[in-house]
């Protein structure tokens, strides 16, 4: 069970990157999640209370599994770091274009 959660969370930081690659805010992401490091928990059971309202917008499964995601410090350092790849790959990638 707990290679299945293990998975699942590498998926949701996946495409989390992802997105926030593709919008070109990698490094204020990873400001904003060191920032707030210590409230990630509280956060999580802020987005487990609204999620019957955002179920009407979003997958409320889906929901769920980012609130878990954010209330386990192990998997925000993951995303942390993923970011981290991504804007240094991003920062060398785009150094020998010009």
């Amino acid at each position: 069970m707990a290679d299945s959660d293990q998975v699942q969370s590498e998926q949701l930081i996946e495409h989390l990157t992802e997105q926030i690659s593709r919008w070109r805010l990698t490094m204020p992401a990873i400001l904003l999640l060191q920032v707030t490091r210590p409230l990630s928990f509280i956060a999580s059971q802020g987005l487990l209370l609204c999620q019957p309202l955002l179920g009407f917008v979003y997958d409320a499964p889906r929901v769920a599994d980012y609130a878990e995601l954010l209330a386990d410090r192990a998997s925000m350092d993951r995303l942390v770091r993923r970011l981290e790849e991504e804007e240094h790959s991003r920062g060398s990638g785009g150094k020998g274009r010009d």
